[in-house]
């Protein structure tokens, strides 16, 4: 059996789903502002389109003060396995 013979065809197409991507980060609010604006860039590189984006997509953010004391200790620590002490 060579290698083709294990993969599935590249003409089978994926249905698409639901995903959720997230991000924790450690910044100024200044550069929060401008790396959100940059994911916005990502996810619709033309914002002059007509009709719908052609990948659906949504974006919130939430300030970690706004978040339980467990919850940004769980970001935290994974932020510092990832890149390191934050702080």
């Amino acid at each position: 059996m060579n290698d083709a013979d294990k993969h599935e065809p590249e003409s089978v197409a994926e249905e698409p789903r639901l995903w959720q991507v997230n991000i924790a980060l450690v910044t100024t609010s200044a550069k929060h502002e401008e790396l959100m604006d940059r994911l916005v860039d990502v996810l619709c590189p033309d914002p002059r389109h007509e009709g719908p984006c052609p990948i659906p997509w949504a974006m919130n953010s939430v300030a970690g003060d706004s978040l339980s004391a467990k919850k940004r200790k769980a970001l935290l620590k994974e932020i510092e396995e990832t890149n390191g002490d934050p702080a």
